[in-house]
């Protein structure tokens, strides 16, 4: 027991990159995630916060998104 788990991280290109894929490339949100080797929890996530910066709403976390 104690292992550590690591995790990935992505840059904030790479995540808004993921998410137009899916809102302007036509890619299906499975599609996507398929290419890019990622969970479909983080697209959904990644997704949902650029929805939030996009009505204007302050979302701290996407500004920084580690």
């Amino acid at each position: 027991m104690g292992d550590k788990r690591s995790y990935k991280s992505y840059s904030q290109g790479f995540k808004k990159e993921a998410v137009a894929l899916v809102l302007n490339q036509g890619y299906s949100a499975p599609e996507a995630v398929r290419s890019l080797g990622i969970a479909a929890n983080m697209l959904y996530r990644w997704r949902q916060k650029s929805k939030i910066n996009d009505r204007g709403k302050s979302c701290p976390k996407m500004s920084v998104m580690n």
